[in-house]
């Protein structure tokens, strides 16, 4: 096959964008599309090695999985490697065994299906992944190890014929494509992370590969036709956000593009010579590998990534580590098995297994803890200080409640008496220990329902990409079970309240505004903080007329994740302080969600609990106390940091 200047320059343009946008240089917030450019390009020269071996009788599965292997495993090997032993010296206990699985789920090409599982209310921000960017790799992966089989067999069932071919990858990219919106309903991670809904757009490479013979274009129409697939590349590039479905029908846009690109095969236009963009496509792949893990080193260090200044060191580095690892790593891989064949490729695969068995120990030895100062190990630690059933009471509720499968409530404690119910989200099963030790003391159980990310309102959905109806659903099926219990048993409502107003207290997140009833959530802010005050007030007041309801006034949330923070703060030597914030800060942000609150202790006899006399003195609210965190990250409170609040608590069973 020639060498295509203009896929290699389409290569630099796809690095950039994603380079861009992972930087959040501004302007650029659909830079993420360039990895689905990179899926079109790949589609189409996987094909165009498979079906020209073919037609040649000379395939070899055996050769098309070694290229692969020399292609993509040494330069990620050595990335894995160099972020192994920077997590040896730098990285808690619980950070580097996250890092070891991912390492190893990236060499071991699942790292996709990892991420899948991961996304979660309760995961790791996706700033401290540093092999995040590797899911793509995964899905490149398990395409070409199916791909090639896939033809192979409908050459020898139906002959060795492009008509059949073509025939196939239709079929293939009509049944991606038609899946991607079913499962992005009811499962958006999985639409993102996995092969079965990305199938398509290397399929659309591929048909660009099977019909290209049947265009001739002219410099210039193939010059216009570049420009036109180019720019519908660069629109997507400025003007999408990650608010659509991904993939999608929007997704059609760059994928389309790049395929126009392709098929319009000038070679020798002034974009496809432009030698920047060469020198870009030539190192894409490792700059690919190091620019993520750079921007995760920006926020590890503290340093202000919004900064112009350290955007761009960030990406001139990113530039220089994929030259270096171009030159020194992929250069010399190839080389090394085009010279010594399967002894050479035998020493090339030493590197990648050596890391994986080394990720293996870490994971096995808890994140080689021992080799951490013993208060940085306690310190991490208290990041897994949780309740040891919020996967089966809080994570999987939702999924017992559409199985059909009993109770989606939880139990806790041995007494027969149900001495309070709490109703929550996430913060709702933080503080359980607390409330669990109160009612031990008056010899009493809990009842606990929740979900994670779901108001414990009647009525409210959430929104973004998508409706979030398990969450009106489950809301409601929680309102007729409190049917079954004694009038006089108090409810606690516990939740994050203004998260579902205001977004995130780091910023805005649209994916987590709720509506009311099927309604989306109002767009002006002022207007959109007066119906969430008014629902607030008159659910509860709602819920207040059938038993005693207690409200647990917001949690503080704390500007970072506690635990991280005074670990990463001791292993660099820094002077250590206890994380807190402002009390005003703390006003301000919750001032919608407390007044409605309060409104409601007024209007109707809710009763509300104050966590800040417990959290928060001299003008402060403290995320940790003597460098020992009360959080397991920014804003969920710990087993320790919920048992603080027992005393809140146990008027409540001396009442009932």
């Amino acid at each position: 096959m020639r060498f295509r200047q203009d896929i290699n320059a389409l290569r630099g343009v796809a690095v950039a964008l994603v380079a861009l946008f992972h930087f959040r240089v501004p302007g650029f917030n659909g830079g993420f599309i360039g990895v689905d450019v990179f899926f079109v390009i790949s589609g189409y020269l996987m094909t165009a090695i498979i079906v020209g071996r073919l037609d040649n009788a000379r395939f070899s599965l055996w050769d098309f999985y070694v290229a692969r292997f020399t292609r993509i495993v040494p330069a990620l090997a050595v990335l894995g490697a160099v972020l192994m032993v920077f997590g040896w010296f730098y990285l808690d206990q619980r950070a580097y065994k996250n890092l070891a699985e991912h390492v190893g789920a990236a060499l071991t090409f699942i790292a996709n299906a990892v991420y899948w599982r991961e996304a979660g209310y309760f995961d790791v921000s996706s700033q401290t992944k540093w092999m995040l960017h590797t899911w793509s790799l995964a899905v490149e992966w398990q395409f070409y190890m199916v791909y090639p089989i896939i033809l192979m067999l409908a050459a020898r069932v139906f002959g060795n014929k492009r008509g059949v071919y073509q025939v196939l990858l239709v079929l293939i990219g009509l049944v991606s494509f038609a899946l991607a919106p079913v499962v992005a309903r009811n499962n958006p991670a999985a639409d993102f992370f996995l092969l079965p809904t990305r199938a398509w757009e290397m399929v659309a490479g591929g048909l660009v590969m099977l019909n290209a013979q049947r265009f001739a274009f002219g410099a210039r129409t193939a010059a216009t036709l570049q420009t036109i697939g180019l720019a519908a590349i660069v629109f997507a590039g400025l003007r999408f956000t990650d608010g659509y479905d991904w993939p999608g029908v929007m997704t059609l846009v760059p994928v389309l593009g790049a395929a126009l690109v392709i098929l319009a095969a000038a070679n020798d236009s002034v974009f496809s010579s432009f030698v920047p963009l060469q020198l870009l496509g030539r190192w894409s792949y490792s700059i690919y590998l190091w620019h993520w893990p750079l921007t995760v080193l920006i926020r590890y260090l503290d340093l202000p990534s919004h900064d112009p200044m350290v955007i761009t060191i960030g990406l001139a580095l990113s530039v220089l580590l994929g030259f270096v690892s171009y030159e020194l790593v992929e250069r010399r891989a190839a080389g090394l098995r085009e010279r010594f064949g399967l002894r050479g490729l035998g020493t090339l695969a030493t590197v990648p297994v050596a890391v994986v068995l080394a990720c293996a120990g870490v994971t096995l030895a808890n994140g080689a803890a021992l080799r951490l100062p013993n208060q940085v190990r306690l310190v991490a630690a208290e990041s897994t200080d949780i309740d040891p059933r919020r996967t089966e009471c809080l994570m999987d509720s939702v999924q017992r409640m559409q199985d059909g499968a009993g109770e989606i409530g939880c139990k806790y404690g041995e007494s027969p008496k149900i001495g309070a119910i709490v109703w929550g989200d996430s913060h709702g099963n933080a503080i359980i220990p607390g409330v669990v030790a109160a009612a031990a003391d008056a010899r009493e159980s809990v009842m606990f329902y929740g979900t994670s990310g779901c108001p414990p309102l009647v009525g409210a959905s959430l929104f973004g990409k998508y409706t979030e109806e398990p969450c009106r659903l489950f809301a409601k099926r929680v309102a007729g079970d409190l049917k079954q219990y004694a009038p006089n048993v108090p409810v606690i409502v516990v939740a994050r309240f203004s998260m579902y107003v205001d977004g995130k207290n780091l910023g805005a997140d649209p994916t987590i505004l709720i509506g009311y009833d099927g309604e989306r959530p109002l767009s002006d802010p002022v207007q959109r903080r007066l119906r969430y005050a008014s629902f607030l007030t008159n659910d509860l007041c709602a819920l207040a007329k059938s038993r005693p309801v207690y409200v647990l006034m917001p949690i503080p949330e704390m500007d970072e994740n506690v635990p991280n923070t005074l670990a990463k703060s001791m292993i660099f030597g820094k002077h250590t302080e206890d994380v807190s914030i402002a009390e005003t800060d703390y006003y301000k942000r919750n001032a919608v969600a407390r007044t409605a609150i309060e409104d409601a202790a007024a209007n109707c006899g809710v009763r509300t609990l104050d966590p800040l006399p417990y959290l928060c003195r001299d003008g402060r609210c403290y995320g940790s106390q003597a460098l020992i965190p009360l959080y397991v990250d920014g804003d969920h409170l710990s087993a320790r940091g919920s048992r603080r609040l027992s005393p809140l608590f146990r008027p409540l069973f001396d009442a009932s």
